[in-house]
């Protein structure tokens, strides 16, 4: 992330309330989030990963996706891991309109009501780009927006060494919040080091509800 996104990034979340816009937790522990899934054979195989490792973690799901991949849905949500909105397409932000956006998040929404029964809050935009609008839109439907503060760039990798190297030199800080892809291969990969390197107490894992604070509502 460039430095011009990380002061952008800095002075909204200085403006918002801290429920409404998140780059990191306030609370001890680290979170590790996933985009971009369910996919068929990479998620299976990091859900494996996670139960092994006893860490519990965040999705935030492609509506579309998910609704392809319901039974890999209902997997993530009985293993004790949480459900975040990641539109319903993955629509590149540039080329999507307002309407077009906040559409999607309500449909995802809806998705993700019917398979937990609690009203989802948390919201992650693709690429993590919004606009004004579009976030103006979000904290009207008193979502709480979700970014990160540690980048794995997992999409870029190339090779399982990558991730591992990540991760080696990864020195975590209470309220991470971490960005990896459940859609790419090395994600598991990532969760199998932490497990491995010596930095890392593996009881410290959360959601990014607990992590915040705030708990989704059952409806």
């Amino acid at each position: 992330m460039g430095l011009i996104r990380q002061i952008t990034k800095a002075a909204i979340q200085a403006l918002l309330p801290g429920e409404s816009f998140v780059t990191r937790g306030s609370g001890p522990g680290v979170s590790l989030t996933f985009d971009d899934g369910p996919h068929p054979e990479h998620t299976p195989r990091l859900l494996d990963a996670l139960a092994e490792a006893r860490i519990r973690a965040t999705f935030f799901v492609v509506g579309e996706r998910a609704q392809c991949h319901l039974e890999l849905v209902r997997r993530i949500v009985d293993e004790g891991h949480e459900l975040g909105n990641h539109t319903w397409s993955h629509s590149e932000p540039r080329q999507t309109s307002r309407r077009q956006f906040l559409d999607e998040i309500t449909r995802t929404d809806d998705f993700i009501q019917g398979v937990t029964n609690q009203a989802n809050s948390l919201v992650r935009p693709p690429k993590g780009e919004l606009s004004l609008g579009k976030l103006y839109g979000l904290l009207s439907m008193q979502k709480t927006v979700v970014l990160w503060n540690r980048d794995t760039k997992d999409y870029r990798m190339k090779l399982a060494a990558d991730i591992r190297a990540w991760c080696a030199c990864y020195s975590p800080n209470a309220g991470d919040i971490v960005l990896m892809h459940d859609d790419r291969p090395f994600a598991v990969t990532a969760v199998e080091a932490f497990c491995i390197f010596t930095q890392f107490d593996h009881s410290s894992f959360r959601t990014v509800s607990e992590l915040t604070g705030k708990q989704p509502t059952l409806v």
